[in-house]
């Protein structure tokens, strides 16, 4: 009987981790998001570039203005965390399209699509 109590508590130290309150914490994509107002069949979308940014290693993003920031992916929503952005968030929608939310999680118009690689004149 001796010999099972340890091992049981061997076995409740490397059972799984459970999920955590917010959900599964991810990365973006690295590279330029470009944010705009979306259009339709009879309207052009409005582009955004002051509310553009580029995505890089270590969960941190670079502005417009080339200051750098972090955010904060948790399941499929995401905070930035600090810099010029801080404090903005947004709801993924799939993994290369992001909508801005604010007060009570309302969509602010705003949309912001993954560009492709980082273009280093577009983010400062």
């Amino acid at each position: 009987m001796r010999a099972i109590v340890p091992a049981l508590l061997l076995i409740g130290l490397v059972a799984p981790a459970q999920a955590v309150p917010g959900g599964k914490l991810r990365v973006l994509p690295q590279g330029s998001w470009t944010c705009e107002i979306p259009g339709d069949a009879t309207v052009m979308p409005i582009a955004k570039p002051e509310a553009s940014f580029a995505v890089v290693p270590d969960s941190s993003y670079i502005a417009p203005d080339g200051t750098r920031g972090s955010y904060l992916l948790l399941a499929d929503e995401l905070t930035m965390t600090s810099g010029t952005f801080n404090g903005r968030r947004f709801i993924m929608d799939g993994e290369e399209i992001m909508r801005e939310v604010g007060g009570g999680n309302a969509q602010t118009g705003l949309r912001c699509v993954h560009a492709g690689p980082i273009n280093l004149t577009a983010v400062g």
